[in-house]
C-alpha cells in the first residue's frame, strides 16, 4: 500500500458523514435528492476503488479485494436513498430511480463482480497449492484425485464470475494472478490423474467379468498415454500399476470367486480371536459356529429370538428377545435374556432373566453390561459374570445405543441411533463396575453415522461416517475429532501387525495405511459385503452372492491372503 492508509480515512469519514440521514422519519423531496446526491458520491468513491489503473497507483498488489468498508458503507447510502425515494409521487420516484440505476447501482453490482471474482481467485490458490502438494507426496493418491477435481470445480466457477467483471483489463489481470497459475497446475497432473482413474474403472471391469481382448486393448492405450507423461516418478508408479492390472486380466487375478455357499441367512456375526470360526445369527433362532477352514457348521438353537452377540473370554454372550420392542414399553416393565455359550464345547453353559430390553451386550473379564431397546431414556445396565445379577448401572441414555469396549476394559463407548445429531458418551468401568460417565465436547459439529468401532491398540474411535475420534483416558482430550477418511463405510477390521486396516462401504473394499490415515488400495467385489474379519494373515469376507442357477441372494465366505497393503488370492 502506497498512501491509501490516510486517504482511506478521508474518504471513508466523508462518504459516512454525507450519507447520515436526518432525523426527520418523513423524506420530502429536497431530502431524497440529498440521500441520492450522497448515495452517489459514494459510489463515485467505490468506482474508483475498483478501477485497475487507479488502483495501482494506491495498493502494492492491485489485483486485491477493494476496501470493504467502503463498499459497505456504499450499500448502506443506496439503502437509505430507496428507503426515501420509495416515499416519493410517481414522477419524482421515477426520476430519482433513474438516477440511482445510472449512477450508484452499476458502480455497485461492478463492484460485487469484482469481489466475487477475487473471492474465487484466493480460493484457487489455496487449491493449487493442495493439489501441487498432495501430487508431491503420491501422485496416485485418492486425496491427489480429490485435489485436482477440487481445483477443477474452482477453476469453472470463476469462469463464470470473471465474465461478470466490468472492463477487459481488469478481467485480464485476475485471470493472469488466480486462474492461469491453477489451469497451469491442473494441466500439469491432468494425464497423470485420468490415467489413474481409468485404471480403476478398468479394475471395475475386469470384477465383473467384461471381455479379455478388450479390456487389453484398453491396457495397451493407457500404456501409450503413460509413456508419454514427463514426470518419471509417476509414470513408473503408473506403469507398475498397468502391470499388475494386466495380470489380473490374464488370470492372476487378486480376487477370484470360489466362495464358501452358506444354507443360511446371516447376520450379527463376530470372529473367533484366534481360530478360523465366526459365529452369527441366522434369521431363526439360532446361533451359528461356522469354521471357513473345514467348511463345517454347527448351530445351537436358542429358546428365545437372539438380538445381538459379543465374544469375550472364550465365551459367547447372546442377547435374547422377550417381547416387541417399543418406545413405550417402559424400562421399569422391561425383560429379556442372556444366553451364555462355552466356545470350547458351543453347548449352552447359562442363560439367565435380565430387566432390560436387550440392544446391544459387551463384555469385560467380571460383567456383561447391556443397552435397552426400547422406552425412550433407558439405561446401561451391568450384570456380574459370578452371580448374574445387577451390578451397576449408568446414567440415562437414549434407547437403542450401541455398545463399544474399551481394549483396555476401563470403559465403554455408546453411540446413540435415534437422536439428531448423534451422540457419543464415554462411560467409566472400576472392577466390573459401571461408576461414571460424561458426553461427548461436540454436538452435531460432525456428522455421525451408527457404526463405531475402536481400534486395537485403543488409540482411535472409529465411526463409519469417516470421521476419527481420539480415545484418551483424560475426559478432556476423550473422543475429540482428529480427521476423516477418505469415504464412510460400514465395516472395518485392523491388521496391526503390519499397519493396515480395511473398509468397506459394503461393494469393495478399501486398504488404509493406519499410519497415515490414507487410502492405499480398493479393491470391487461381486457381492454385497456383510462383514469382514481380519485374523492370522488373512482378510475374511462375508457377503451376500448371486448364483447364476439362481436370483435369490446367497450368504458365502471367501479368505484373501493379505501381503502389506495388497489382497490377494487364498
Amino acid at each position: 500500500m502506497k498512501k491509501w492508509n490516510f486517504l482511506s480515512i478521508i474518504i471513508i469519514l466523508a462518504v459516512f458523514m454525507m450519507i447520515m440521514p436526518s432525523n426527520n422519519s418523513a423524506a420530502s423531496l429536497s431530502e431524497a435528492e440529498k440521500l441520492v446526491q450522497k448515495a452517489e458520491n459514494a459510489a463515485t468513491a467505490l468506482k474508483w476503488e475498483i478501477s485497475l489503473e487507479h488502483r495501482k497507483t494506491m495498493y502494492a498488489d492491485p489485483v486485491s479485494l477493494p476496501n470493504m468498508k467502503l463498499y459497505n458503507t456504499t450499500k448502506v447510502a443506496s439503502q437509505l436513498a430507496y428507503q426515501a425515494i420509495k416515499t416519493l409521487p410517481v414522477q419524482e420516484k421515477a426520476k430519482l430511480t433513474k438516477r440511482m440505476e445510472s449512477n450508484v447501482d452499476i458502480h455497485l453490482n461492478r463492484s460485487m463482480a469484482y469481489i466475487d471474482a477475487i473471492t474465487s481467485g484466493k480460493k484457487i490458490m489455496v487449491k493449487t497449492d493442495n493439489l501441487y502438494e498432495a501430487y508431491r507426496l503420491n501422485p496416485l493418491s485418492d486425496q491427489t484425485e480429490k485435489a485436482y477435481h477440487d481445483l477443477s470445480s474452482e477453476i469453472r466457477k470463476q469462469a463464470i464470475l470473471l465474465y461478470r467483471v466490468y472492463g477487459k483489463s481488469t478481467r485480464d489481470a485476475i485471470l493472469d494472478k488466480y486462474k492461469s497459475p491453477g489451469e497451469k497446475a491442473r494441466e500439469s497432473t491432468k494425464s497423470v490423474i485420468s490415467v489413474k482413474m481409468a485404471i480403476e474403472q478398468l479394475q471395475q471391469s475386469i470384477a465383473k467379468n467384461k471381455n479379455t481382448e478388450e479390456l487389453l486393448s484398453s491396457v495397451m492405450q493407457m500404456e501409450t498415454t503413460v509413456n508419454a507423461i514427463q514426470d518419471e516418478n509417476a509414470r513408473q508408479l503408473l506403469l507398475t500399476k498397468l502391470d499388475q492390472t494386466k495380470k489380473n486380466i490374464e488370470g492372476d487375478s487378486p480376487l477370484d470367486k470360489s466362495f464358501f455357499y452358506l444354507s443360511d441367512l446371516t447376520r450379527k456375526a463376530v470372529i473367533h480371536p484366534s481360530q478360523p470360526i465366526i459365529y452369527t445369527l441366522n434369521e431363526n433362532k439360532d446361533v451359528l459356529e461356522i469354521n471357513y477352514e473345514t467348511r463345517k457348521v454347527r448351530r445351537l438353537t436358542m429358546n428365545l429370538v437372539p438380538e445381538t452377540i459379543y465374544f469375550q473370554n472364550n465365551e459367547l454372550y447372546v442377547a435374547l428377545l422377550k417381547g416387541t420392542r417399543s418406545s413405550y414399553w417402559w424400562k421399569e416393565n422391561q425383560e429379556g435374556a442372556i444366553a451364555i455359550i462355552n466356545t470350547a464345547t458351543f453347548k449352552l453353559e447359562e442363560q439367565f432373566n435380565i430387566n432390560i430390553d436387550p440392544f446391544d451386550i459387551v463384555a469385560d473379564d467380571k460383567s456383561i453390561y447391556v443397552s435397552s431397546g426400547s422406552g425412550q431414556w433407558g439405561n446401561i445396565i451391568g450384570y456380574s459374570r459370578e452371580t448374574l445379577l445387577e451390578t451397576s448401572k449408568s446414567d440415562s441414555v437414549y434407547d437403542k445405543s450401541f455398545l463399544e469396549m474399551h481394549p483396555n476394559l476401563d470403559r465403554l463407548y455408546s453411540i446413540d441411533t435415534t437422536l439428531s445429531p448423534r451422540d457419543v458418551d464415554t462411560h467409566l468401568i472400576e472392577d466390573g463396575k459401571i461408576i461414571v460417565g460424561y458426553d461427548s465436547p461436540y454436538h452435531g459439529n460432525y456428522e455421525l453415522n451408527t457404526n463405531m468401532a475402536i481400534s486395537p491398540d485403543g488409540k482411535y474411535i472409529f465411526n463409519g461416517s469417516g470421521v476419527i475420534m481420539i480415545a484418551t483416558e483424560a475426559e478432556a482430550t476423550d473422543m475429540r475429532y482428529l480427521m476423516k477418511l477418505y469415504t464412510p463405510f460400514e465395516q472395518i477390521t485392523f491388521n496391526m501387525k503390519d499397519g493396515f486396516f480395511y473398509t468397506s462401504n459394503g461393494k469393495g473394499i478399501d486398504v488404509y495405511n493406519y499410519n497415515t490415515m490414507e487410502r492405499e488400495k480398493h479393491y470391487d467385489m461381486s457381492g454385497k459385503i456383510q462383514n469382514i474379519f481380519y485374523q492370522n494373515g488373512k482378510l475374511v469376507v462375508v457377503s451376500v452372492e448371486e448364483l447364476y442357477s439362481s436370483k435369490l441372494p446367497t450368504y458365502a465366505i471367501k479368505t484373501y491372503n493379505v501381503v502389506g497393503n495388497k489382497v490377494i488370492q487364498y
